[in-house]
This record gives C-alpha cells, sequence and structure tokens, in this order.
C-alpha cells in the first residue's frame, strides 16, 4: 500500500499567510475607525471656530459703525451729548 507524501510544510505557510493577513484587515479597520473619531473631532472643532470667528466679525463691525462706541461711551464713562446751543465752533485763519 502506498500513502500520498503530503507536504506539510505548504499547509502551514498557507495557514500562517490567511491567519497573518487576517489580523491585518482586522488592525486596518481598528486603525480606519480611530482615524474616523479623530476626524470627527477635527469637523466639530472647525466648526465650532468658526462659529466663533462669525461672532467675532459680528462684533468687529458693530463695533466699527460707532453704535458700540457711543453705547460704550454713555455705559461705561458716563459721557453724554452736549445741548447744541452751547457748543462753539472755532475757525482758524491761516496766512497763505
Amino acid at each position: 500500500m502506498k500513502t500520498k507524501n503530503i507536504n506539510y510544510k505548504w499547509l502551514f505557510l498557507w495557514y500562517l499567510t490567511v491567519c497573518l493577513s487576517g489580523l491585518y484587515e482586522v488592525q486596518l479597520h481598528f486603525n480606519k475607525r480611530n482615524l474616523f473619531q479623530e476626524y470627527q473631532i477635527i469637523v466639530s472643532e472647525t466648526q465650532r471656530l468658526e462659529m466663533e470667528w462669525r461672532e467675532l466679525q459680528l462684533d468687529y463691525s458693530a463695533f466699527s459703525s460707532g453704535q458700540k462706541i457711543g453705547g460704550t461711551a454713555t455705559e461705561k464713562a458716563g459721557m453724554i451729548l452736549p445741548d447744541s446751543r452751547k457748543i462753539n465752533l472755532l475757525k482758524k485763519h491761516e496766512a497763505n
């Protein structure tokens, strides 16, 4: 009776290859999941910063329009507009 000679080295090599490729696939999915979580954090931070930037632009435009300056002067410094009858205009005459 003749028995077949099975080459176990090749079977073991194929088994190791399949196992290592499976482990590599699991590691890739894990890394992909972690990178996606980091991406979501970065996107939310970007949106928060964009909203803060828009608020700062609105505050700057309100402040530079003069309305906020007048309100701040009235509130914090107690400034009021003088009576228009008490305003004197001075003209400077220059010799050319």
